[in-house]
């Protein structure tokens, strides 16, 4: 039996997020409310009282389902912010809900749906129009976090 150890490697899904101050926060600005990953619309301060420290008082949008979330933070403290990767592929097929992507390295990715949400309606509507008329190639741009993908963006790229 030898004497030397043997560590596996996992992920312990803390990578997805990194923590900001909360008094840094403004509008634009990426956080995590309530566990959804959010861009904040609105940010306002109250000043410290007999119950302590001053608060961060925000208003956020889910980046993925655009539902409305409040919340209230300690000024100072560290809050998680979600790490958000937006990439841009060009279409080139849609296979029912199912969209097959190229990226810059030629590599195909066939793991993204079209966009189903009331919000993202108009983006689904664009990629099918742009698609079925082949006259421009089709450039989808996917939003990625916390292990989730969404559509958000579609727009003409060069001619066919």
């Amino acid at each position: 039996m030898s004497d030397e150890e043997t560590f596996e490697q996992t992920d312990a899904g803390a990578s997805q997020t990194e923590l900001v101050e909360s008094q840094r926060l403004k509008n634009g600005s990426l956080v995590m409310v309530k566990g959804f990953p959010c861009k904040v619309t609105d940010v306002s301060t109250a000043k410290p009282g007999k119950h302590g420290s001053a608060k961060v008082i925000l208003k956020g949008k889910d980046i993925l389902t655009d539902k409305t979330y409040d919340c209230t933070f300690h000024s100072g403290d560290m809050v998680p912010a979600p790490i958000v990767k937006r990439d841009e592929f060009t279409l080139l097929n849609i296979d029912d809900m199912n969209l097959e992507l190229l990226d810059n390295n030629g590599e195909v990715k066939s793991d993204v749906n079209l966009p189903e949400a009331e919000h993202l309606k108009d983006v689904a509507t664009k990629i099918k129009t742009i698609f079925d008329e082949g006259k421009k190639e089709c450039l989808v741009t996917v939003l990625s976090t916390l292990g989730k993908q969404c559509v958000v963006d579609a727009r003409e790229g060069q001619d066919v």
